[in-house]
């Protein structure tokens, strides 16, 4: 993936831990947890936008 923005999949979420992905063009959520930014709760399978930010991604927030 060489995008900087991207729409992803909440795999699992953890609110203190983070959330795991399902990324563009995979069926399996990541083992690597990513933080997110601001407030608002997370669910499995909700649809978020995710920035690249120098090597790992960070959740900009929910698409509703």
């Amino acid at each position: 993936m060489t995008d900087d923005l991207f729409i992803a999949t909440v795999g699992h979420y953890n609110s203190s831990l983070g959330s795991t992905l399902i990324l563009p063009g995979e069926t399996e959520p990541t083992t690597k947890r990513y933080k997110r930014l601001g407030s608002g709760s997370l669910t499995a399978g909700a649809r978020v936008l995710v920035a690249k930010v120098s090597e790992t991604y960070v959740i900009l927030g929910r698409i509703y």
